[in-house]
Formats: structure tokens, sequence, C-alpha cells
């Protein structure tokens, strides 16, 4: 694969071009994938992917910004796995916001790329105040003498898929519906804190995990049965919970993961979350007993979980 991280001029040969955010690089966006790699082999082209850094609402609405889906690296890995080898992945900016549709496509994508053919999702729209549209891309073509597809919205129970659906699935514990709508299971990546211990007293030793990007949407508080990868080189399973452990009265709220048949420090490593189950809510035990019998039932509810999939 081929990242490209500023415009390049004269790397690709007739280039199919699409355009957009791609966040979660959903069950939606595979379409489009799917639309620019078969324009790309009927012409013989490159197929291109142009995307962002950042979501770019968190530039042009910066006090509203978005949660995401996916972080660059994921974006760009997603992207791979669906066969795109050329990404090119700018940081949006205020200049970019500010550009006219008519200047962005005549100065970035003919003139410097060459571009013979762009495809769009059907709700795409790009350039100040959004006035690059498909109608705006077909009336231009005309002129300019590209191509331009439309790709209709993959539908899941007659509702379109888009990120915001999938963030809101999360963020309410949709863990299963979230999962359909991505085409995988949400992930969620971060980096191992000393946490208060109280995990371990419990006989249930866990990690405290603080996201590597703090725009990341974190799903709905609860327990979850998961799979992690330590480092991306260790496979292995567990239980999470997401909450602020009422049962002791705290009030931060914390991700802390219990990996099953593991007991060691680590503090510092990198973990990847993959949520497979929803099992509960967060729950106020009367007391700690109480509270230690429900995570042995989580412990066996979470192993039936990863053992079906």
């Amino acid at each position: 694969m081929s990242i490209f991280r500023d415009i390049p001029e004269g790397a690709f040969t007739s280039p199919v071009l699409t355009i957009g955010s791609f966040d979660g690089v959903h069950v939606g966006h595979h379409r489009i994938v799917s639309a620019l790699l078969n324009e790309a082999r009927q012409t013989s082209g490159d197929a291109v992917v142009l995307t962002f850094t950042a979501h770019p609402r968190k530039v042009i609405t910066p006090e509203t910004p978005p949660r995401i889906l996916t972080t660059t690296d994921e974006k760009v890995r997603a992207l791979g796995a669906l066969g795109v080898s050329n990404i090119i992945l700018l940081d949006f900016t205020r200049e970019m916001a500010s550009m006219s549709a008519a200047e962005f496509i005549n100065d970035i994508v003919l003139k410097k790329m060459g571009v013979v053919h762009i495809v769009v999702g059907y709700d795409h729209a790009f350039g100040k105040d959004r006035e690059g549209t498909f109608e705006f891309l077909r009336e231009l073509s005309h002129r300019r003498g590209f191509g331009v597809t439309r790709v209709e919205p993959r539908n899941f129970y007659s509702r379109p898929i888009s990120s915001t659906w999938i963030r809101a699935e999360l963020e309410d514990g949709g863990i299963a519906a979230a999962a359909a709508l991505l085409g995988r299971n949400y992930t969620l990546s971060g980096e191992v804190t000393r946490g208060a211990g109280r995990g371990r007293t419990l006989g249930f030793p866990t990690a405290n995990v603080v996201p590597s990007d703090r725009d990341k949407v974190v799903p709905k508080d609860g327990v979850y049965a998961v799979r992690v990868m330590i480092g991306r080189s260790r496979p292995a399973k567990g239980m999470l919970n997401i909450g602020t452990n009422p049962t002791f009265a705290n009030t931060e709220r914390t991700i802390e993961v219990n990996i099953f048949d593991l007991d060691e420090d680590l503090v510092g490593a990198e973990l990847e979350l993959e949520f497979v189950r929803r099992l509960r809510d967060e729950v106020k035990f009367a007391s700690v007993d109480e509270l230690v019998a429900q995570i042995r039932r989580d412990r066996e509810d979470a192993l039936a979980a990863l053992g079906e999939c």
C-alpha cells in the first residue's frame, strides 16, 4: 500500500478517485470502495482514496467535534483490507475548508492529479458550504471531460448505513448492531496505566486502559466480552468493565479489562480491545461478596460468548 501525505503530481496512471472522511469504513463505505475498484479495473487505472487524518467537522465546528469510529491507523488498515492500494492522507485545515468545490476539483483533482473518474457516495458533498454535490460534479464533468459515478446507499432494515447511526448504537450499548453496520467488531485501543489495584484483591486483576485517541467513541457503561491484542502480537480473551465501579462509590469513569489466564504487569503496554458481546449493565452491589459472585458469572458468560465466535 502507498500512503501519500500530500497531493502527488504524476504519481498515478489514469487515476480513479473517491473522496471522504470514511469514518468507520463501514459497510456503506464498502460499496463505494467496491465501485471505485471496479471502475479502476475497467479503465486500467489506479484506484485512489483521498481522506483525512482528522474528521473535517473537528476543524469546521471545533466547539462540537464528532466522536470518531476509527483512528487514522485503523482507517488505513480497514481501507487496505478492502483492496485499496493508494491512499492520500491529508491534514484537513481551515484553508481547505474555505476552498470552493470548483477550486478543489480544478486545482487539485484535475490539474495536479489528472483524475479521469470520480466516485462519490449518494449524499457526499465537499467544498465551502458543501456545494460540491453529485449534481455539481456531473455538470462539471461534461465540461472538463472526466467521469463521475454516484453510489447508492447500503441499507440495513431499510435505513441507510451511516457513521452517525453506528456512533449512536455504540453509545447505547448496541455492540451487535454496530458490528453488523461496520462489517466487523468495534475496536478500541489504548495504553495500560496504573490503576487502583482493586481487581487483584478481588481475584480478578485488571488492566486500566486509557484510549489512545480521546475523540474515539467509548461504548456505553457496562460489562463486555472482549478479544484482546497485546502489543498487536499476543492475542488473548477477557471481560471488560466500562464505568465508575459504583459498588466502591467511585466517580471517575474507567475502562478495565480482566485478561483470562494472564497475571502480569502490563503497565505501559498497548492493548487493542475488540468488543464481541455486551453482557450486562454496570450495577451497584450491596456487598463485595455479591460483586465477586457476579464477576464469576460474567467470566463464564464471556467465555461462552467468545467460544461461540
